[in-house]
């Protein structure tokens, strides 16, 4: 059924002529007055009208087609967002886009929220990337309610929020001193193996890769770097794409350092690297300041991390690097999650997560949270409560070896 809005003049037998449209999403019938008696006139002003409606640029929030939806969101919204969140939120719309052909904002209504779930949940994604889809819908949505382009925003459904919960707070795990100290150990083998691509190559889906030849100098060059990387990684907390932009020059674009005193390490991060949307300075723990300062000052100039492929050149793509990471974990085998049969091996992100683990049983969860550069304490929470789990029952554990070194005549006797 076609959605487009025929807007006709109506005599009514009253001073003006009106004109008159029925939507075609609810079947609503909409009119107004021409403001004149002139059937010129008033048919000049339908074709306004229905111009303006077809657009979705009307006040009637029944036809506010997707496509000016979604070029307003984005020129009014995302604008104002962090470009990592941009890119996010713009991935989540296409997915929606590509399952669900949306025409109309009239149409998303708790059946075709109910139907977008069922498509979603049959993609070859994890429960949290699913939840990340309806977390951006319904951003989109309630600021779309806020425009005035919707009159309420569509209930998610008991059986919807339930499966988005998931069963884990983390897709992965943070990984242990061991685990990385044996993806140290297999960067060349990963490399040897032909498992780290050439930088800014594609290889299709579920392609083996062939091993390549490397002399001994590229191969030592390229595993030096991705070790520095993952080092910085460990030591940091720093997201991949954060990291990969750290750099020494204090005019250039990217996360910048800042050494104070000599030995004090702070990080400068603009509005466009956060996603509140804030410059602010963040403290570098000591030992990545120290991991840091190693560096001479007379090289502190440039970007600090420069992941070379094993074809001899530096890759700047957070996706390239992070296949990279990933694929040192396989040769690894340090696997951080598993499911429907598929094993997951650890990540640059797993590295921040056992940066977040291992200061969390050190600091109180207000310096974890500026340490994680979290916008909400809540985040450092929700993400690291498994920390407070463990240490309760290590503390409680302990309360019962100590009582257990108790004899009943001295439990009887401290009781009294």
């Amino acid at each position: 059924m076609s959605d487009d809005i025929t807007v006709m003049v109506i005599d009514r037998g009253r001073r003006y002529l009106y004109l008159r449209y029925v939507d075609p999403v609810d079947g609503k019938l909409h009119e107004k007055s021409a403001r004149t008696d002139k059937q010129k006139a008033a048919q000049r002003a339908a074709w306004e009208w229905q111009t303006e409606l077809n657009s979705g640029g009307g006040t009637s929030t029944g036809v506010v087609r997707w496509e000016f939806f979604r070029t307003e969101f984005t020129l009014n919204y995302l604008i104002n967002s962090s470009d990592g969140y941009a890119r996010n939120v713009e991935g989540s719309l296409n997915v929606i886009e590509e399952l669900m052909s949306p025409d109309t904002l009239a149409r998303i209504n708790d059946a075709w929220i109910s139907r977008f779930h069922l498509l979603a949940k049959k993609r070859d994604v994890s429960p949290f990337t699913v939840k990340k889809y309806f977390q951006h819908l319904m951003t989109a949505l309630n600021w779309a309610k806020d425009r005035g382009y919707i009159k309420t925003v569509p209930v998610l459904s008991k059986q919807v929020r339930q499966s988005n919960r998931g069963g884990k707070l983390m897709k992965g795990r943070p990984i242990t001193g061991e685990e990385y100290e044996r993806m140290v150990q297999s960067v060349e083998r990963a490399l040897l193996a032909g498992s780290i691509p050439k930088a800014g190559e594609k290889t299709a889906k579920g392609a083996k890769r062939a091993p390549r030849a490397c002399n001994a100098a590229t191969l030592k060059t390229s595993a030096a770097s991705i070790r520095y990387l993952m080092e910085g990684l460990w030591q940091s907390g720093l997201r991949l794409g954060e990291a990969l932009s750290l750099t020494w020059d204090q005019w250039a674009d990217g996360i910048r350092i800042r050494v104070d005193g000599g030995r004090d390490v702070c990080l400068m991060i603009d509005s466009d690297n956060q996603k509140n949307r804030k410059t602010q300075v963040y403290p570098v723990v000591d030992d990545f300041a120290g991991f840091l300062l190693q560096t001479p000052t007379e090289c502190r100039q440039g970007l600090v991390f420069n992941p070379i492929g094993i074809h001899g050149r530096v890759s700047r793509r957070v996706d390239t690097v992070s296949n990279w990471i990933v694929d040192v974990g396989k040769a690894a085998q340090v696997k951080v999650d598993e499911r429907d049969g598929k094993e997951k091996f650890a990540s640059a992100h797993d590295f921040r997560r056992a940066f977040g683990t291992r200061w969390a049983k050190i600091v109180p969860a207000s310096l974890l949270q500026q340490l994680m550069r979290h916008s909400s304490i809540e985040t450092t929470m929700s993400f690291y409560v498994n920390i407070t789990a463990k240490d309760t029952m290590e503390e409680v554990r302990r309360h019962v070896r100590k009582n257990q070194s108790v004899t009943p005549e001295e439990s009887e006797t401290e009781f009294r």
